[in-house]
């Protein structure tokens, strides 16, 4: 889906405006106690901006008080599982990203599996789409095993954002035409695949000259 894309895209850069226009509109009470969950998660190196827009989703639906810290909180605690196991390299975008894969239920070892395979800190940018979207196949009821192993696939072979992002509409369109979510996810990344080029073996270092 094309639309996912100019999301993702609206929402990098748009993030701390909005962020910021969304901890004005929150209720004095609920804007205290999120900029002290701000304040620690920042103490820690975490992303604040998503906290805020957390909340200010949470007024905007209209829940209580309650279930908005409770979101909040938790979200600052997946933000924290996700540095841990990706280590500093992993952008603000690539933590967020993977926060909501956790919260869909992938596992720590998981993150780290798919972190490993996006190559070194100069290339972990690339994980945005794929955590996307991975955590999207999960919530649709894709097994987590399924879903990793799906995105991975795509990962070390380079694949584009936009091969991830038709990835998640082909089987959404299969699940919702009766198709079995691990089956569908199966099917549809080997697929997607077929039409990656391999990636180049990495060279060998160079031998030194002899004196």
């Amino acid at each position: 889906m094309r639309n996912l894309l100019y999301a993702l895209a609206a929402v990098a850069l748009a993030s701390r405006a909005t962020a910021q226009a969304g901890a004005q509109r929150l209720p004095p009470a609920i804007e205290a106690s999120v900029n002290r969950v701000a304040d620690s998660a920042r103490a820690r190196g975490l992303p604040t901006d998503p906290l805020f827009a957390k909340a200010a989703e949470g007024v905007l639906k209209d829940a209580d008080s309650t279930r908005i810290l409770d979101a909040v909180r938790g979200l600052a605690r997946d933000l924290g599982v996700a540095r841990q196991s990706l280590g500093i390299c992993a952008s603000s975008a690539v933590l967020t990203a993977a926060a909501s894969a956790l919260h869909a239920g992938v596992t720590t070892a998981q993150l780290s599996q798919l972190s490993k395979s996006a190559g070194d800190c100069r290339t972990s940018n690339r994980l945005v789409m794929p955590f996307v979207v991975l955590a999207d196949l999960v919530a649709r009821k894709v097994s987590a095993d399924v879903a990793v192993s799906s995105i991975e696939s795509l990962v070390s072979h380079g694949a584009p954002d936009a091969q991830f992002a038709d990835l998640r509409t082909s089987v959404e369109r299969d699940i919702a035409s009766g198709e079995r979510p691990d089956a569908a996810a199966r099917v549809r990344s080997a697929a997607v695949l077929k039409t990656l080029e391999p990636r180049p073996a990495p060279r060998p270092p160079a031998s030194p000259s002899p004196m």
